[in-house]
């Protein structure tokens, strides 16, 4: 059930755009880093020691479709990297976690080339895992919302939050600084007590693969 759940949300949020505007749509691949970490409230010390921001791989597809001459609704299919480092008793910890992120934001762009875009995400989790510099192991955790199982889960299934960027467009490359705000708490029962929140920061080059203007 939750897989269906997954893949209506996937395809409803995908589809929106194309809808009544196949005429005015841009499709554009990109990559780059994402630079992660956490924020914490009322948060044991395994989430507030030495914490550090993460390096991660980010790929994905978009979509710019114009709405009128000054306005574009900007759909991205993102698969990231998440996470953040601490210390713990003087090991350095990477703590990963991988998701599947759709942004829908609305995208200006001034005469000079230069993107503003705002909106909301939703982020659907795949993968986590801890390593150390000690060991360099893998250690996984489980995505759920039950910290009452043996072991407990250590990952929600969703983020949700808020991004921003800035963009300069150079023919059909596009160039892009962009923000991550986590809102919802990540970690399954409040992080036993705390409010865990992503937060990240994305650099980027976009390549517009298809023009229906």
């Amino acid at each position: 059930m939750k897989s269906k759940i997954k893949n209506i949300i996937f395809i409803t949020l995908i589809a929106f755009p194309f809808v009544g505007f196949t005429n005015k749509l841009k499709l554009g691949l990109h990559g780059g880093v994402n630079f992660s970490t956490i924020s914490a409230s009322n948060a044991p010390k395994e989430f507030n020691s030495a914490k550090g921001f993460l390096p991660g791989l980010l790929i994905g597809l978009s979509n710019e479709v114009k709405l009128n001459d000054d306005i574009l609704l900007m759909t991205e299919v993102n698969y990231s990297s998440k996470g953040y480092s601490n210390n713990q008793s003087g090991i350095r910890v990477k703590s990963y976690s991988q998701y599947l992120t759709i942004p829908i934001k609305l995208k200006t762009y001034t005469q000079k080339g230069l993107g503003l875009e705002i909106g909301p995400y939703i982020g659907i989790a795949v993968k986590e895992y801890i390593k150390n510099n000690i060991s360099k192991t893998k250690v996984f955790g489980s995505i759920g919302n039950n910290i009452n199982i043996e072991p407990p889960n250590t990952l929600k299934p969703l983020d949700i939050g808020i991004q921003s960027g800035v963009s300069y467009k150079i023919n059909n490359i596009n160039f892009s600084g962009i923000v991550s705000f986590g809102i919802l708490n990540i970690r399954p029962g409040g992080g036993y007590g705390s409010s865990i929140r992503n937060v990240s920061t994305q650099i980027r080059v976009s390549y517009e693969i298809l023009n229906f203007e």
